[in-house]
């Protein structure tokens, strides 16, 4: 599986010959993170929730501009959201993405949106902003930081969950010598639990064996 990020949870994914595009939100957007004239096709746009980190209106209708047959799957919510927009979406499942219903984390300031985790290919997880999923594939994407969670809070989950990688999302908000000082932390952590932290940087990709 090759995996690529382009700034805090938006994830580009090729496996089977299919490429993936996960919460292309407004950071990624404002800051030109993605290049779309580098991407040849793209299968899928998915979505975890509707807050503009993960997902950004104008960045959606520029992505379709390029590819309009791309099949966008996320919760019901943002499908009804895109419909007004006149565009077509989907919350079912298929083969290749699968959904869990996962609360986002509490708000201090407003209600949680509707929110799915995605799991692709039974391997590879996506949570958004959820640190409440039930299951993980071999490969997890996780929340470092946010104003709803703390690192600790995402350590102890992934603990938990036990996956074989690590792929850290959810922290734009650190500046770049202390996010890489994190991940410097994290991949001795981790290392010490058999679990491999890719600190991958901005538009690097890297391929991990499923």
């Amino acid at each position: 599986m090759k995996i690529s990020k382009h700034l805090h949870s938006c994830l580009l994914i090729q496996e089977q010959d299919k490429t993936l595009l996960i919460d292309p939100g407004i950071f990624t957007f404002n800051e030109k993170a993605l290049d779309l004239t580098s991407i040849n096709k793209l299968d899928y746009l998915l979505f975890t929730h509707e807050h503009s980190d993960h997902l950004h209106l104008p960045f959606v209708k520029e992505i379709l501009a390029k590819f309009p047959e791309v099949t966008i799957i996320t919760n019901p919510a943002i499908v009804a959201l895109l419909e007004k927009e006149s565009i077509k979406a989907s919350a079912v499942e298929d083969a290749v993405v699968k959904l869990e219903n996962s609360p986002h984390e509490k708000l201090w300031d407003k209600i949680p949106p509707e929110h799915v985790v995605l799991h692709l290919f039974n391997t590879f997880t996506h949570p958004g902003d959820s640190l409440h999923f039930e299951q993980t594939g071999d490969i997890l994407a996780l929340p470092l930081t946010a104003p709803w969670g703390s690192t600790t809070e995402a350590v102890s989950k992934a603990l938990s969950m036990k996956p074989k990688v690590i792929i850290p999302i959810h922290d734009w908000l650190w500046k770049d010598d202390v996010r890489r000082g994190m991940y410097e932390r994290l991949t001795e952590f981790f290392k010490q639990h058999n679990i491999a932290f890719k600190g991958v940087e901005t538009g690097e990709i890297i391929e991990v064996e499923t």
